[in-house]
């Protein structure tokens, strides 16, 4: 039996995590998923029953466990946000947003100028009520998440106010950081795509 744990992820994630980890078992292995919140469960079901596969479903201090047999066949090849339309309310998909720094700097121009204003967006950021789900970091935005970045600090506030940095291992790897990573955590361009896509709104630098 395979163990999907999912809690703590919002539509469309464990639709997508189910999707993927349905391609990698064997027709008739068992997937047991678990999901901390009804909206997925149910959104979840439904793209099971529409694969044609039986789903039994239990509930125990508001964990839910679904188990299913793998059927043969191929998935049904939909967008997983065609199952999510009731995942949030509108307030919640307007409130939530991503950061993503493609490079180490603010702007064009003077990179001095870039600089400071990367360290008052951090700052600004860092004082609002609403913070971003995640922040993301490529090609040169890397630099930022390494021991040696001036916006070091300002990152590790927001990352113990638990919000979620992907860094571009790709990236790293490239540059030849990959030791120098000081914040946040390795990613690949499919979790990140997937945050992208997850988010309300994306604001990029």
């Amino acid at each position: 039996m395979k163990i999907l744990d999912l809690k703590g992820l919002k539509c469309p994630m464990p639709l997508i995590e189910t999707k993927k980890a349905l391609k990698e078992i064997e027709k008739d292995e068992v997937l047991k998923i678990i999901i901390d919140n009804e909206t997925s469960v149910k959104n979840v079901e439904h793209f099971l029953t529409d694969n044609g596969m039986e789903v039994s479903r239990s509930e125990k201090n508001g964990i839910y466990e679904i188990v299913v047999n793998k059927q043969e066949g191929d998935l049904e090849d939909v967008h997983a946000e065609a199952y999510c339309s009731t995942c949030s309310t509108a307030t919640e998909t307007d409130n939530s947003y991503l950061v993503m720094f493609a490079k180490d700097r603010l702007g064009e121009g003077s990179e001095e100028l870039g600089n400071v204003l990367v360290g008052g967006f951090l700052n600004t950021l860092n004082e609002r009520d609403v913070l971003p789900d995640k922040i993301i970091f490529m090609n040169s935005g890397v630099n930022l998440v390494l021991k040696d970045s001036p916006a070091l600090q300002l990152l590790k506030k927001l990352a113990e106010k638990n919000v979620d940095m992907l860094v571009c291992g790709t990236c790293l790897d490239y540059f030849g950081k990959m030791d120098e990573l000081s914040v946040g955590r390795i990613s690949n361009m499919y979790e990140i795509l997937e945050g992208m896509l997850d988010a309300g709104k994306v604001i990029n630098i």
